[in-house]
């Protein structure tokens, strides 16, 4: 069993204070995100003028543009968690010099990192895109049907093509799992044997 120094509890007490502002930021983008969302449905409700030009092949462009402000969103928010996953992996490597394989799984550590791997901690955030995506695609529907009716087939290729480049970036990049980007650490066998 390895005894910590003190440069690695300092290091290990500093590191888990990162990962909780790392996760209040990622939070904060959330906010964000609805903030977003509201103030552009509100704006749209309190003037007529704005809902005719969203009926309008031109309001296509306001659609894509909130789909991208939302999207852009949670692709920070991503990369944010792939920040806090490379510490949570570092703080397992560390509880598993002090403790070993046994102890640390019974250890926050072992948990989370246990999880990355797994859509645990990223599924949210696929619901959540789509979540506050929906009434955008409701807008993108309506934009569809118009351009539909009247054969506005550049439109009608241009609404569908939005709605797939979108559900393949909630699905492929927001939904892509966390692994550990460091080879597997190797205790020596003394270490575990005297746990």
């Amino acid at each position: 069993m390895h005894i910590p120094n003190e440069f690695e509890k300092a290091y290990f007490i500093q590191t888990r204070s990162e990962i909780d502002t790392e996760k209040k930021e990622r939070d904060h983008m959330l906010n964000f995100a609805i903030l977003v969302l509201g103030a552009v449905g509100f704006s749209i409700s309190q003037d007529e003028t704005s809902r005719i030009f969203l009926q309008s092949p031109e309001g296509f462009l306001i659609d894509i543009s909130v789909l991208v402000i939302i999207s852009s969103m949670f692709w920070i928010r991503y990369k944010k968690l792939r920040q806090i996953a490379d510490r949570w992996f570092v703080l397992r490597r560390l509880t598993l010099r002090w403790f070993g394989n046994f102890k640390t799984n019974e250890l926050l550590e072992g948990l989370v990192c246990d999880n990355l791997p797994t859509l645990r901690y990223i599924i949210k955030d696929v619901v959540l895109n789509l979540a506050l995506s929906s009434p955008i695609y409701g807008l993108l529907y309506r934009q569809l049907y118009s351009a539909f009716l009247v054969r506005n087939w550049w439109l009608v290729i241009s609404v569908i093509g939005v709605f797939v480049m979108h559900l393949a970036f909630t699905f492929f990049v927001l939904g892509k799992k966390i692994k550990d980007p460091l080879p597997p650490i190797e205790l020596d066998n003394q270490n575990e044997q005297q746990l």
